[in-house]
């Protein structure tokens, strides 16, 4: 049999103000299981749960009017979405604890007078200004199936592995810049489509949906023309000219 508590007592359990715990009532939020005959509200162990996914769900930056909807799903759906966020936020720790020891290192270089490693401060920049406007920004184009697929995908890579891959992008993003007059059908864009083609597999090979859904959503913030868009690797020039490259191939295929 669950425990009951009263309001008060529940507060001060949960850690939760009298005033929140009164208006998540009123909004329907959390509704006490029940009263007593002077109408005091009174809580069990039930509701110490949903409030825990609650707690949870507005530390992650839902509204209140979004949590209410999320936990209006299924409890295996609540669950298993609860699942997802809580890789997210180890992810984010591990994010924040790479920027502490580069910054750490860096307070010790400067205090022994040695020279600073500039590229591990840009680093520590690049970690610390990606906000969460633009990783919802990205997320926004994806369903929570997808947003699984990124994290399976992103589970075989090392930071080392990951680290590398990206400069693979970078250094194949750059080529394609430099030679954006090519011919689509020549050697030098063929060979360029080409290896586009093969790191895109080499992530998302068994994902083809997934691919889709990704040059949908760089074609989508391009459109818009938001900070989102403004902030992508590279810019829908350089997805036409791979395009049309990617196009010729498959003609020259057939």
């Amino acid at each position: 049999m669950d425990r009951t508590y009263r309001v008060t007592e529940f507060a001060r359990l949960t850690k939760v103000t009298v005033r929140a715990l009164h208006y998540y009532d009123q909004i329907g939020l959390l509704a006490p299981s029940g009263r007593t005959p002077s109408r005091y509200r009174v809580y069990t162990d039930k509701d110490l749960f949903r409030l825990q996914q609650i707690v949870t769900l507005k530390f992650l930056g839902l509204s209140l009017d979004q949590i209410k909807k999320a936990l209006s799903r299924p409890q295996s759906t609540v669950i298993r979405s609860m699942r997802l966020q809580a890789e997210a936020v180890e992810k984010e720790i591990e994010r924040l604890k790479r920027a502490a020891r580069a910054l750490r290192e860096t307070s010790r270089m400067a205090e022994a007078g040695g020279p600073l490693d500039w590229n591990k401060l840009i680093k520590v920049m690049e970690d610390i200004q990606m906000t969460e406007d633009a990783k919802k920004t990205w997320a926004k184009h994806f369903s929570e199936t997808q947003m699984k697929e990124f994290e399976e995908i992103g589970k075989k890579y090392t930071p080392e592995m990951m680290e590398d891959y990206q400069k693979k992008w970078g250094a194949l993003i750059n080529e394609v810049k430099a030679n954006l007059k090519a011919d689509p059908a020549g050697p030098v864009a063929q060979s360029l489509a080409k290896r586009w083609k093969s790191l895109l597999e080499e992530a998302y090979g068994g994902h083809p949906g997934l691919q889709k859904q990704i040059a949908g959503a760089y074609r989508s913030e391009w459109k818009a023309g938001t900070a989102g868009g403004q902030a992508m690797p590279f810019g829908p020039e350089i997805w036409d000219f791979i395009h049309k490259a990617m196009e010729v191939s498959k003609t020259q295929c057939k």
